[in-house]
C-alpha cells in the first residue's frame, strides 16, 4: 500500500530522528521505522550508558586522586545496584525526554514497528504491510563487530552492548581491541576494581591519533593497572574452572592469558542485515557499509543513506549532520548540501579525553600543503599545576604562510568541551595569529591552544616561543 507520507526512514536512532525532524521542519510527513527501541545505539546501548558509567567511575578514582594532597577520602566497593540503576536511570530520562516526548508533540512524524526489508528501490516490507515511497533514509546505524576465534561462541563472551548491560563487575577481564571502546570501557571497568588487560594486535592504541598522545596515555593505564598487550593475534579461546583463556601467538611465541571474562572491541559493522540493499539497489563498500556521495545518495536514485552504516566517522554528531542534509537534499533537490567531516571534531572519553578536528601534519603534507607541526606538553599549562597531573599534550597543525589552522589533536581533561574552540578554528579558516591573540581564560586547559598557536608563530619565524602564561598574543 502506498503511504501517505513524504518519505520513509529505515532506523530511529540519533540519525533517523535527526533526519525526522529536519524533514518535518521543512514541512514533510515523516514514517521512522523501528524494529528495537527508539533512540537507537547511543540512548540505549552506546554514549549514555557507556559515558554515564565512565563519569561515575572517575567519581570513584578521585578518592585514591586526592590522597597525596590530603584529601583523605577511602575508595569502597562500587554499589553495583545503585550504580547499574543510575545508568538505567538516564538511559530512560533522554529517551523520553529528548525522544518518546518530542514524538508525541510532533504531527508530522510517526512510528511504525517491526523489521523493514526493501523488496525494490521503492518498497519496503514491514511485517505484512508494504511500504510504497519515492523517497526513503537509510539509517539503521551500526552494531559491535565479533570476531571468529575458535571457542569464543562457548565461553559467553561480551561485546560493548552486553557488557554495559552486567549486574555486576567480573574480578577480571580480557579486552580484544585497542579502538575508543576497548580504551573507554577498560579505564572504566579498571577503576570499578576489574583487573584488566588489554590486547591489540597492532604496535599501540587509537592508531588515527598521534603517537606522542597515545603513548602517553598508555603509561597513565599502565599506571593504573591495566596490563597491554601488542602485537598479538588471537587463535583460540577455551573455558578452564571459572576462568576464560585466550590463547594468542607473537611472532611465533604462544602466550596464554587468563580472567573470569572476556569482550570484544574491534569495531563497528553496518546492521544492514536482510534489510534487502541488493533489490534496492544500494551499493555498498568492502566493509559492507553503504556507499553515498557527498549529498549523501546511494547508487539507488531515490534512497539516502546517513550515521554509522554509511562508514566513518562512527560518532552521533556525524550522523545527525549526515542525516540532516540527507534530508534537505531528498527535500529540495536543487540543495546540493555537502558533508565535509573535515570539520567534525571527535573525542576519546577517557580520563584524560583524547580529542581532535581537522587534518593531521601527515595528512596535510599528503596533500600539497606545506604545513607547521607544534607539539605542546600540557605541563607548560598552569592548569595542570592546579589540577595536580600534568601529563598530556596538544598537537597544532597549521599552514606555512597563511597560518591556517588545519587541524589539532590533544590528551587533556576535558579535551572533549575545548576541541570545539579548535572545530570553529578549522571551519572558518582562522589562524594561529587569531588564536594567538584571543583572550582566554586564566587558568584552563582551553589556554593550552593559544600556546599552542604562539608556538606555531614563532616556528613561522624559524624560533622556538619562549612560552609562558603572560606571552603575549602579537
Amino acid at each position: 500500500m502506498s503511504a501517505p507520507y513524504d518519505f520513509v526512514i529505515l532506523g530511529s536512532g540519533t540519525t533517523a530522528f535527526a533526519g525526522a525532524l529536519k524533514g518535518a521542519e521543512m514541512g514533510a510527513k515523516v514514517l521512522m521505522v523501528e524494529q528495537s527501541q527508539l533512540g537507537g545505539t547511543c540512548v540505549n546501548w552506546g554514549c549514555i550508558p557507556s559515558k554515564t558509567l565512565i563519569a561515575k567511575a572517575e567519581m570513584r578514582f578521585e578518592a585514591r586522586r586526592g590522597e597525596p594532597y590530603g584529601v583523605n577520602l577511602r575508595e569502597a566497593p562500587p554499589d553495583c545496584v545503585r550504580l547499574m540503576r543510575s545508568k538505567q536511570d538516564a538511559v530512560d530520562v533522554l529517551r523520553r525526554e529528548s525522544y518518546q516526548k518530542v514524538l508525541e508533540a510532533n504531527p508530522l512524524i510517526d512510528v511504525l514497528r517491526g523489521h523493514g526489508r526493501f523488496l525494490s528501490p521503492r518498497e519496503l516490507q514491514v511485517g505484512a504491510e508494504v511500504l510504497v515511497s519515492d523517497r526513503f533514509l537509510v539509517a539503521c546505524g551500526g552494531v559491535p563487530r565479533t570476531l571468529r576465534i575458535p571457542g569464543l561462541t562457548d565461553v559467553d563472551y561480551l561485546t560493548s552492548y552486553s557488557a554495559l548491560r552486567l549486574k555486576c563487575f567480573p574480578r577480571s577481564l580480557i579486552i580484544i581491541g585497542g579502538g575508543v571502546v576497548a580504551l573507554e570501557l577498560g579505564q572504566m571497568f579498571s577503576r570499578f576494581g576489574v583487573r584488566v588487560t588489554l590486547v591489540e594486535r597492532g604496535d599501540r592504541v587509537l592508531k588515527d591519533f598521534d603517537p606522542r598522545l597515545t603513548a602517553i596515555f598508555e603509561g597513565i593505564l599502565r599506571e593504573e593497572g591495566v596490563e597491554l598487550y601488542y602485537g598479538l593475534e588471537a587463535q583460540r579461546v577455551y573455558r578452564d574452572g571459572e576462568d576464560v583463556c585466550l590463547v594468542a601467538t607473537r611472532e611465533g611465541e604462544e602466550i596464554e592469558l587468563r580472567a573470569e571474562r572476556i569482550m570484544l572491541a574491534v569495531g563497528t559493522v553496518p546492521a544492514t542485515r536482510d534489510i534487502g540493499l541488493e533489490e534496492a539497489g544500494v551499493a555498498t563498500d568492502e566493509a559492507g557499509f553503504i556507499s553515498t556521495d557527498e549529498e549523501m545518495r546511494t547508487t539507488a536514485p531515490n534512497i539516502w543513506a546517513a550515521g554509522d552504516c554509511t562508514g566513518p566517522p562512527l560518532i552521533a554528531p556525524a550522523g545527525v549532520r549526515e542525516g540532516e542534509i540527507a534530508v534537505e537534499n531528498m527535500l529540495d533537490p536543487e540543495a546540493h548540501r555537502r558533508i565535509d567531516h573535515r570539520n567534525t571534531p571527535m573525542a576519546v572519553f577517557t580520563d584524560p579525553e583524547f580529542a581532535g578536528v581537522g587534518l593531521s601534519a601527515e595528512r596535510g603534507r599528503s596533500e600539497g600543503k606545506e604545513i607547521i607541526e607544534s607539539w605542546l606538553d600540557l605541563q607548560k599549562v598552569a592548569k595542570t599545576h592546579v589540577l595536580g597531573d600534568r601529563r598530556g599534550g596538544i598537537v597544532l597543525s597549521s599552514e606555512r604562510g597563511s597560518g591556517r589552522i588545519l587541524g589539532v589533536e590533544m590528551l587533556a581533561p576535558r579535551a572533549a568541551d575545548i576541541i570545539h574552540e579548535a572545530a570553529l578554528a578549522v571551519r572558518f579558516g582562522l589562524s594561529v595569529h587569531d588564536l594567538a591573540s584571543t583572550v582566554h581564560v586564566y587558568p584552563s586547559i582551553s589556554d593550552g591552544l593559544r600556546l599552542a598557536a604562539l608556538q606555531s608563530l614563532a616556528r613561522e619565524h624559524g624560533r622556538e616561543a619562549d612560552l609562558t602564561p603572560w606571552h603575549p598574543g602579537d
